[in-house]
């Protein structure tokens, strides 16, 4: 990396043992600060964030990385812990949900607020089943303790099923819970 160090000194010195020696140790010492300071960049977001920038912001929000929580999850969770806020709205609320959990412009929340009964029950893909107690528990802070909150996973229904055969199914092993419960949007048959 003495490419690095070389390139700031005239001509006339390069050719020079000790200036050659000398390159190649602030080549690396270059290397390593621009790495770091790429790092600090990426640390700055949550979305670009290294491991150690997410336990940073984990320890701002006061929450533990579980052990089987893949790196994706955990910065998922974050994320979603740190964008909430109250809405003092039905469509700050939908507007929130659909932030969090729609992916790719696919729709993966479905929200019923019956106004008469004081209750809200707001279903979630499969794909999201990951978020469903982080829903849960982070709703529950932001609407009035008198609404009756359900929060449930939208499982598959046969008529999403229909056009595979038994066969198919057969040949990739699916078990009755696997058809349920793995969101068949992302088989790959």
């Amino acid at each position: 990396m003495k490419q690095i160090y070389e390139k700031y000194l005239p001509p006339f010195v390069k050719d020079t043992r000790e200036f050659q020696m000398l390159s190649e140790i602030e080549g690396n010492i270059l290397t390593e600060e621009k790495q770091a300071k790429q790092y600090l960049e990426d640390d700055q977001w949550i979305v670009t964030a290294t491991e150690r920038g997410l336990k940073r912001r984990a320890k701002l929000l006061n929450i533990v990385r579980e052990q089987n929580e893949s790196l994706e999850d955990f910065r998922q969770r974050i994320l979603f812990l740190w964008n909430h806020h109250k809405p003092y709205t039905y469509f700050h609320l939908l507007d929130w949900l659909e932030g969090i959990c729609n992916k790719d412009n696919v729709t993966n929340v479905v929200v019923d607020m019956q106004h008469d009964l004081y209750y809200l029950h707001i279903e979630i893909r499969l794909i999201k089943k990951q978020l469903q107690e982080e829903i849960k528990k982070t709703v529950r802070k932001m609407i009035p303790a008198n609404i009756v909150l359900e929060v449930t996973l939208r499982y598959n229904l046969y008529g999403e099923i229909k056009p595979y055969t038994y066969g198919d199914l057969k040949r990739k092993q699916f078990r009755y819970i696997d058809i349920r419960e793995e969101d068949i949007r992302y088989w790959e048959m």
